[in-house]
């Protein structure tokens, strides 16, 4: 479950342009309309990566003003941009945030606005890409349909048939490619557009070929031909592209690497995505076997990490919430001395509350885990507005009124101080010099009741003293979220937690009868996976159907 959207070098190649860009004369605060159109072209249009990487630093500056702004025009823009930019740079997951994002924020948008037409179904063109990228055939036409129906633009509509007709060429469906390419190819030369002309028909040809048509040749011939009279590297690297895998087809491996070569030469200048596919055109013509199954190995595994990663960034944006604003109206100064005595009581009782708080995540974390630290504050905060601070507001409210008595005020403090009690207890220090096996099993004992039943196994004859203090707070905690999960959301009836050591390490499994289907990664298990690989551990979430939750920690 490890995402990473930047390489190390990736990551210094942009630290240092940011730092140039910092200390020119000139500020990202300062910079024209023109700068912006400059970066546009740039991300549409590369002559090199390091276009792609400049542009993409300039976005994200254009990004953090664009918030402080509140513009919502020039957010979805500029995360379009930066999907677009994150995508040729081969960073495909930080794309598709990007890119549904931008959605997002138009579907929140007010209906004054204004956007470009358009611009939906362009976001759902990239998005279909990126599915496609991912070997997410299916998925992509889906999107594609769903772009092209609300879609105005003739000349949009072409390029979405386009992608749309690949999506069908992935998914093995030749025939209806080809007819949708040939219309396509056929429209753009009315339109007299040679730079989607050239992109249709090099498709066409490409498509042709898989279906062992020899048309297929003369057409991406004839495309490789319009590219180089255009001179856009980004698509002469596509034809180089298509051109090695016929050639490799047909067993003319002399021409497969001529046009390799320069495809591995073009790609030096354009991104690193194109870069990572040239090397691979380039190394699958060798004749050594280990490179061959290198590369068919290393292509499948990184396929089925990107699929990982777009499902679970879905998941996380299907079910993400946007964070609450809260407004606090000042309290009147002027009242009776009762009153205000009690007003005393209420800001001391919320500071003695914050004090709890501040020693509890004081000892809860280890300063190097500042990401988990800020999650857990956010929580807790959270549940502290929602059950205490609201109840004390209401209280306030009822003195200012005063129609309510002394008691009924005492009594609705009381039910807050219990509130405030349980929060301390469910996020108080846990003692792991106790026998953990043990602690382990009085915590999923406390969810046991009539109408869920849950067994342990090998808890209490595990060893645990091979395990780290930091791991043991956090498989407690795990299991914790895990068991309120179940209560709050799954109506199972049966749960079992089993434990194992193998060798050095501790595997513990959690299944449950539930409802099943999709995992819906909420607050609770998102926490939970954050915290197994803040110890550099792993979690696993499985369900299939309606058979449950199962749940596999490795520590």
């Amino acid at each position: 479950m490890e995402k990473s959207n930047f390489s190390f070098l990736f990551f210094l190649k942009v630290v240092f342009i940011l730092s140039s860009l910092l200390s020119s004369s000139y500020g990202f605060a300062q910079q024209t309309v023109d700068s912006t159109t400059y970066f546009y072209n740039k991300i549409l249009n590369p002559d090199s990566a390091d276009d792609l990487v400049v542009s993409y630093v300039y976005f994200k500056k254009y990004k953090e003003e664009k918030s402080i702004d509140q513009d919502t025009l020039g957010l979805v823009f500029t995360h379009q941009m930066l999907a677009m930019a994150e995508y040729k740079l081969g960073q495909i997951y930080a794309s598709e945030q990007s890119a549904i994002e931008a959605l997002k924020l138009k579907e929140n948008a007010s209906n004054a606005l204004q956007f470009p037409d358009g611009t939906e179904s362009r976001i759902n063109n990239h998005l279909g890409m990126v599915y496609r990228t991912t070997g997410q055939p299916e998925k992509a036409i889906q999107i594609y349909s769903k772009a092209l129906s609300k879609n105005k633009s003739l000349k949009d509509s072409l390029i979405l048939l386009n992608n749309l007709a690949n999506a069908h060429r992935d998914s093995g469906n030749y025939d209806e490619a080809v007819d949708l390419l040939t219309s396509v190819v056929r429209r753009n030369k009315k339109l007299n557009n040679p730079v989607e002309t050239a992109r249709a028909l090099d498709n066409l040809g490409y498509t042709q070929a898989l279906a062992n048509d020899p048309k297929g040749l003369e057409n991406m011939l004839e495309a490789l031909e319009l590219r180089k009279e255009l001179g856009n590297p980004g698509q002469l690297f596509t034809s180089y592209n298509h051109l090695t895998e016929y050639y490799v087809s047909i067993g003319d491996t002399t021409t497969a690497r001529m046009y390799a070569v320069l495809g591995k030469n073009l790609a030096k200048k354009v991104s690193t995505k194109y870069r990572q596919e040239a090397l691979e055109s380039y190394f699958a013509l060798s004749d050594d076997p280990e490179i061959v199954e290198y590369i068919r190995n290393n292509d499948s595994i990184t396929k089925a990490s990107l699929q990982n990663d777009i499902k679970f960034a879905s998941i996380k944006y299907d079910f993400s919430k946007e964070q609450e604003r809260t407004q606090v109206a000042q309290l009147e100064r002027q009242k009776e001395s009762q009153r205000k005595n009690l007003f005393k009581v209420i800001g001391l009782f919320i500071l003695l509350l914050g004090i709890a708080l501040y020693f509890i995540l004081k000892y809860r974390h280890r300063k190097e885990k500042v990401e988990e630290i800020y999650r857990t504050e956010s929580r807790i905060s959270k549940k502290v507005h929602d059950e205490v601070a609201n109840d004390l507001y209401q209280i306030m409210t009822k003195i200012q009124t005063s129609t309510q008595s002394n008691d009924t005020i005492l009594d609705d403090l009381d039910s807050v101080y219990h509130k405030t009690r349980d929060i301390s207890k469910d996020y108080g220090l846990i003692e792991t010099e106790e026998e953990f096996g043990e602690l382990l099993n009085d915590l999923l004992l406390n969810y046991q009741n009539d109408q869920v039943n849950v067994i342990s196994k090998n808890l209490l004859r595990t060893d645990w003293n091979g395990l780290a203090t930091e791991k043991k707070i956090a498989l407690y905690r795990v299991l914790q979220e895990l068991m309120t999960n179940m209560r709050k959301h799954s109506e199972a009836s049966l749960v079992v937690v089993s434990a194992e050591k193998l060798g050095s390490k501790y595997v513990v499994e959690y299944t449950d009868n539930g409802t099943g289907g999709p995992i819906k990664i909420g607050n609770g298990l998102q926490n939970a996976e954050n915290r197994i690989q803040s110890v550099n551990g792993t979690i696993i979430f499985e369900t299939e159907g309606k058979n449950g939750l199962k749940v596999k920690i490795k520590l």
